[in-house]
This record gives structure tokens, sequence and C-alpha cells, in this order.
């Protein structure tokens, strides 16, 4: 039986406030085109994105929407316990941050404001607990100006750290070339952005 795919896209918002909220540059384009190109060749495709990934084109029918990172923890949890033995493509930009005490209303602009933050689950960590059957693809962003070894070294670190098959791994400032696509077994840089994706969706549909 085929594996069902989960993949994930864009950036969560964790809020401040009723207004206002932290969150990252992401767009969630290469998950909606990764979603895309699966639900083309026939996989069962669900796709999580934020507000601003699912207003891309391509987006699959059966996507859902995600805001905090604990609501998308929430989400993903379902979705594993419902396919344990499914494939979750782990690419959207997930908040390490969240605020402490949470304002139930707005606050009042025009003044100084400091925030207590702390830090929320690390999601990518604690998929393999929700089922050790899962095949996670999971995204490493490294800093800006990280040098190849320092790259595959933290991509080595997350590889065992959160049991994935894969790590798709690129480096900030710099994310349309010098990808690398790294396993237990094997280590592949690609020069362009584009034909590092391709390779991720022939290993996907291998998995099938």
């Amino acid at each position: 039986m085929p594996r069902p795919v989960l993949i994930t896209a864009g950036a969560t918002r964790n809020p401040i406030d009723s207004m206002r909220s932290i969150t990252a540059n992401s767009s969630g384009k290469t998950g909606v085109y990764i979603a895309s190109a699966l639900a083309q060749q026939g996989l069962s495709c669900t796709l999580m994105g934020s507000n601003v990934a699912l207003l891309q084109p391509g987006v699959p029918k059966t996507s859902r929407e995600f805001t905090s990172t604990r609501d998308l923890l929430k989400q993903m949890h379902e979705w594993t316990f419902e396919h344990p033995k499914g494939i979750i493509i782990h690419a959207a930009a997930v908040g390490d941050f969240e605020v402490a005490e949470q304002s139930t209303g707005k606050i009042a602009s025009g003044s100084n404001l400091t925030l207590h933050l702390q830090p929320t689950p690390k999601i990518v960590d604690l998929i393999h607990s929700w089922s050790s059957d899962i095949h996670l693809v999971s995204f490493k962003a490294a800093a800006p100006e990280s040098t190849p070894d320092q790259v595959e070294a933290i991509s080595h670190k997350q590889l065992k750290r959160t049991q994935s098959k894969l790590v798709f791994a690129n480096v900030l400032g710099a994310i349309e070339n010098n990808v690398l696509l790294l396993s237990a077994d094997t280590k592949h840089w690609y020069p362009d952005r584009a034909d590092g994706l391709q390779a991720l969706i022939h290993e996907i549909l291998r998995w099938q």
C-alpha cells in the first residue's frame, strides 16, 4: 500500500497579542512545490501550510492551514496517529520561541515593550516518538557563510537526533545554490536547488 505523505510549508506565527505575532521569512514555496509534484504522481498528499503558503499556485486540494508552532504540532501529531507508516516532509519554518504570557487583547502602541520569550516544543525531534515507522525528511538552514564541511556536520547531527531518513540542507542567504541531500549512507551536493528538489522527489517516490 502506498505511503501517504504530509508536507509542511511556510512559517508559524506565534502570537504576542490578538494582532501581533513572531514569525519568520518563509513563503512556503518549497513545500508547495514538493506537494504539487508528488500529487501529480498520484500520491496521497496532505499539505499543512501557513496562510501565506496556501496562497501559492499549485496548492493541493487536500490542504490545511496552521497558525502557531503549537497548532502545527497538534495537527502533525493527529496526522501521524492516523498514518503511522506515512512520510513526513517537514519543510516549514517553525518558530523556536513564543511569548511566555500572551496578552489576551491588543497591547497599546507607542510605548516601550519587553517580551519574555520561552522555547517552543521542537517538533522535528518529537516525530519519531509518535511513530517509529514514519519516514521523515527534515530540512536544515545553516547560518550564513557556513562552509560545506560545517553544513555536513550539522546535518549529520540532525539526521541522528531526529532519526530522519533524509536531511535537505542549505545555507541562509544562498538557498538557491549548493544544496545538500544527506542520508545515513549517502551524501550528494547539488549546485542548483531545483536539482536538489528533483532528487528529493525521486527518493520519496522510491519509498512507495
